[in-house]
């Protein structure tokens, strides 16, 4: 009995952990099967304790006690099974995902590995805030708007999104179209929950965005990829610029904190040894 509860336990642990990712599974399914779970648990140990402690046993009470037991047994089971299912999938959608940026990155020379960078640096930023910033942001999520930030670049016409001189106020507009693009396109797939992340990338703290969205309605994770988009953008040769070393990157980001970028997020940002920077490759 005792060995058949820690292992409940564990799963019960394990399977609240994959529901904060709310990547495949709606959260209502890890609700549902974790009260299941619990009640079938708890049945199962009063169940037994009731055994212990009585000499003799009705019927009624070995049929009830097999009810807990084969219920639990079930769900146990369901769970197992969710969390393979989940993972399956999980795999699948990561390989689909790297697909669709290869297919956005080759209509764009300039920032070919630049999503998987941004993606780098925003789970880098993160692993680097305090545990109260982190219970704020699914980290899943954050992972996966950072590396489809850019997918509705896919919507751009290309004489735009590789024009070697700069961009007319025509032009800036079409370009500025891409999140939005981006949303629609997540919005009629399984990664709908990242659209809101995807729009607001490129808003602004002080409210001058691309689409003006106020500083409090912009997702904590958007402001992350901000800052991590900036950091890449800047660390990669432009036509009209070259690249900036890190101490330069480093002091633009933070004269843009309070203003385009976040001010608490830029501070995490630069508290990063640059060692760590190296280690991601471009």
């Amino acid at each position: 009995m005792l060995y058949s509860i820690i292992s409940f336990y564990k799963s019960l642990v394990n399977f609240k952990m994959q529901a904060n990712e709310q990547r495949i599974f709606g959260a209502w399914v890890y609700t549902a099967s974790m009260v299941l779970m619990l009640f079938f648990l708890v049945g199962y140990i009063v169940v037994n304790i009731i055994f212990i402690f009585e000499d003799t046993a009705s019927t009624m009470d070995l049929i009830i006690a097999l009810i807990f037991f084969f219920g639990s047994i079930f769900v146990y089971t369901m769970v197992i099974t969710l969390k393979r299912m989940s993972a399956t999938i999980s795999q699948k959608a990561d390989g689909l995902i790297k697909a669709i940026v290869q297919a956005v990155e080759a209509k764009d020379k300039y920032t070919y590995g630049h999503s998987v960078h941004v993606a780098d640096v925003s789970e880098l930023i993160y692993n680097y805030m305090h545990d109260k910033m982190k219970s704020k942001i699914n980290k899943q999520m954050l992972k996966d708007a950072a590396i489809l930030h850019d997918i509705g670049k896919i919507g751009v016409p290309d004489n735009i999104l590789n024009k070697p001189d700069r961009l007319t106020p025509e032009e800036r507009k079409v370009i500025e179209q891409h999140p939005l693009l981006g949303k629609n396109i997540l919005e009629s797939t399984s990664h709908w929950l990242i659209g809101d992340i995807v729009y607001c990338h490129h808003e602004r703290v002080d409210g001058n965005g691309y689409y003006n969205v106020p500083t409090d309605r912009i997702p904590l994770e958007s402001k992350i990829i901000a800052v991590a988009d900036t950091f890449s953008a800047l660390c990669t040769d432009r036509v009209y610029r070259a690249k900036k070393s890190h101490k330069e990157a480093m002091q633009i980001i933070q004269a843009a904190s309070g203003t385009q970028l976040d001010a608490e997020i830029v501070e995490v940002f630069c508290s990063i040894p640059e060692n760590e920077f190296e280690n991601i490759s471009m």
